[in-house]
């Protein structure tokens, strides 16, 4: 049995947004879609200890507080589960920001879970893993399977491939502004609307009605209506957030300077579209052939202080056991 084990996971950004919870499992109260991201990835390393508590680093750091409070009570869900057993040490880093958007808890509860499947006393099938790293984080769930992948809104619900990887004709340019880490948390903040946004229970019927469109959309690869159907959603998503009590406002002069620049280059001809996930970043989906382009043109605002171009990542995996 392996005793050190290392996986690598890429973080996704949805299309189709999954916010809100429901149910004792914090099952998604909306279906959502999402394309994994090359250059965004997470790599865990996972070893055995003898000692009498978990220890947990990232990006070099002892975690501390509530970041190492949610690794613990993930790895006990494993343990109470009996997948695993004893301590273990967990060493995650990531090549991009966290806690601000860029949904760095996929790709690292998506890079763990597929980890402490390696050391796992128990054979556990893809789609339970995909059901237990959704319960780290949500979005997780859709990072186990990569490419363009879907999760549904039942009871305890699986993510879908619903295309591969080298199959995906579009990519995504991310710009990072200058921002804080975000003051609530997603799981924090979808908490919180649900309990006082006016907006709730409509964003969830309109996330299913978006959902059903886009599935439809992505038969055809027509990019115009999936990129109109991401930008509404994300606003919806936002509308709902703003609205809540106190107000969710994730977004930064940046993005909206980024929001701006993207509608103006499609009245220039070139067919890009935004879309934010809970923080300030914004991820711009576009047509492989003019990737180059619209980071160039990212680059050029003033307020983004870096630009991530991606294509399609595949799903989660290991990179070594021993």
């Amino acid at each position: 049995m392996s005793s050190r084990v290392t996986a690598v996971a890429h973080a996704n950004i949805a299309l189709c947004k999954y916010w809100g919870k429901s149910g004792p499992l914090d099952t998604p109260a909306t279906p959502s879609i999402s394309l994994a991201l090359d250059s965004l990835t997470t790599t865990t390393h996972v070893s055995r200890i003898d000692g009498e508590s978990d220890e947990v680093l990232i990006n070099g750091q002892v975690a501390e507080g509530i970041e190492r409070e949610r690794v613990v009570r993930y790895l006990d869900i494993w343990r109470s589960e009996n997948y695993i057993s004893g301590h273990l040490r967990i060493d995650s880093e990531n090549s991009f920001p966290m806690a601000s958007g860029l949904a760095s808890s996929s790709s690292a509860f998506a890079a763990l879970a597929t980890a402490l499947n390696e050391l796992s006393e128990q054979r556990i099938s893809q789609t339970m893993l995909s059901q237990l790293a959704r319960r780290g984080s949500g979005s997780a769930a859709r990072s186990i399977s990569g490419g363009l992948s879907s999760l549904s809104s039942g009871d305890n619900p699986a993510s879908r491939l619903l295309v591969p990887a080298e199959d995906v004709p579009w990519g995504m340019v991310v710009g990072v502004v200058d921002s804080d880490d975000k003051k609530y948390s997603s799981r924090a903040g979808m908490k919180l609307a649900e309990q006082s946004s006016p907006y709730y229970r409509r964003w969830v019927l309109q996330a299913r009605h978006d959902y059903r469109y886009m599935l439809h959309a992505l038969r055809s690869w027509d990019l115009v209506e999936v990129g109109e159907l991401a930008e509404s959603n994300s606003n919806a998503m936002h509308g709902c957030m703003l609205a809540s009590r106190p107000s969710l406002m994730y977004w930064q002069a940046g993005t909206m300077d980024i929001m701006h620049s993207v509608v103006s280059w499609r009245e220039e001809g070139l067919l890009a579209y935004y879309t934010v996930d809970a923080g300030s970043h914004v991820a711009v989906l576009c047509h492989l052939d003019d990737l180059s382009e619209v980071a160039e043109r990212m680059q050029s605002i003033n307020s983004v202080v870096r630009v991530i171009a991606n294509r399609a990542a595949g799903p989660a995996g290991l990179v070594a056991c021993r």
